[in-house]
């Protein structure tokens, strides 16, 4: 049968490890759950994989298709990914992308402008059906293409983490285009993680249904689709094993990240912070450096959450809370400035004080 995620009465192993890393949520039985459906392989094995669960009351289903309409024929894979939603039982809502929306993301090119438009229909989506996780199909060579992409860019630890198989986002965490997007809280979960692209291509198309190509997917113009089909491939051959390797090298990085955040909150609820949410420059500079920049991080992050900081910046504001001498300004972006002066780093909003 067409959409059957079992084997004669067993379940394909995919479902039960599925089942197995639901059950390590702790979530009630009947949990609801948006899932993210492009129609692709990926989406598919994992829908099939929920939509058996939800066959025996272990959750309830949304799934959510987001037309960002770059193609002509992105209605037609709409229509077909709503459609095959409903043979394996679950609703299908279509979210089509208004084009100015894509065209307002400045300074990012059409495939980050279309991530955080698909993230901002997921946030929208959840939280208009009251649903508080969406769950996302990326997998173990997805890992390992995020892991290379943040390290060939030179990112720290953070980087190294790649995806999280369960996660809470921030939506919109850029600079909103209309610049007045209510931020929601989003958990994202990702349960084939840790399964390897093969073994979950293979049980889509053991499914027997329609999968939805996607042809900017063989672009190798595209950063992310180059590393997918040109070095991770090459990789693979000079030392097998590399991907899963990868993966496994993101979840042991993932641990020590977990632990600089667990060190640097604390000195962070210490003395490292002022009344006026700024932070003391002194008890800054006594931290050991791999502290003093994740303290920048997660300051800059909880008072200018839109700021994605990159390393130049983190070690610009160190160089400036060094320097002795005047006040320094270090430009963060998006009207952010942190001014050191004194004992002292605050933020300066400066598009604020436009308004």
């Amino acid at each position: 049968m067409p959409g059957d995620s079992t084997i004669g009465h067993r379940e394909h192993g995919i479902v039960q490890r599925v089942r197995q890393r639901l059950q390590q949520t702790s979530w009630p039985v009947g949990t609801s759950l948006l899932v993210g459906f492009s129609g692709g392989a990926d989406s598919l094995a994992l829908l099939a994989s929920l939509a058996a669960l939800q066959r025996v009351g272990l959750v309830q289903l949304q799934a959510v298709h987001v037309d960002h309409r770059l193609r002509p024929t992105s209605s037609t894979e709409a229509a077909t990914a709503r459609r095959t939603a409903e043979t394996l039982g679950v609703e299908c809502e279509v979210v089509a992308v208004d084009p100015a929306r894509l065209a307002g993301h400045r300074g990012v090119g059409v495939e980050e402008a279309a991530r955080r438009e698909r993230y901002r229909a997921f946030a929208d989506v959840a939280f208009r059906r009251g649903i508080h996780t969406v769950v996302l199909g990326h997998h173990q060579a997805d890992q390992a293409e995020t892991v290379l992409l943040h390290l060939a860019r030179g990112a720290g630890l953070g980087g190294a983490v790649g995806m999280l198989s369960l996660t809470t986002m921030r939506v919109p965490w850029w600079s909103d285009v209309g610049g007045n997007a209510v931020a929601r809280e989003l958990l994202v979960w990702r349960p084939l993680l840790h399964e390897s692209g093969l073994e979950v291509r293979t049980f889509a198309r053991s499914l027997a249904l329609p999968i939805v190509d996607d042809p900017s997917n063989d672009d190798r113009a595209l950063r992310r689709n180059a590393i997918r089909h040109e070095v991770l491939p090459a990789l693979e051959r000079a030392v097998p094993g590399a991907v899963s390797g990868l993966a496994r090298f993101a979840a042991l990085a993932a641990e020590d990240d977990a632990e600089l955040d667990r060190q640097s909150g604390r000195a962070m609820a210490g003395d490292v912070l002022t009344v006026e949410r700024g932070v003391r420059r002194s008890a800054l500079a006594a931290l050991p450096l791999a502290l003093r920049r994740r303290v920048v991080r997660l300051w800059v992050a909880r008072e200018v959450p839109s700021v994605e900081l990159s390393a130049d910046r983190v070690e610009a504001v160190l160089r400036a809370s060094g320097h002795v001498g005047g006040r320094r300004t270090v430009e963060l972006g998006q009207g952010a400035v942190v001014v050191v002066e004194r004992d002292e780093l605050w933020i300066d909003r400066r598009d604020e004080r436009q308004r």
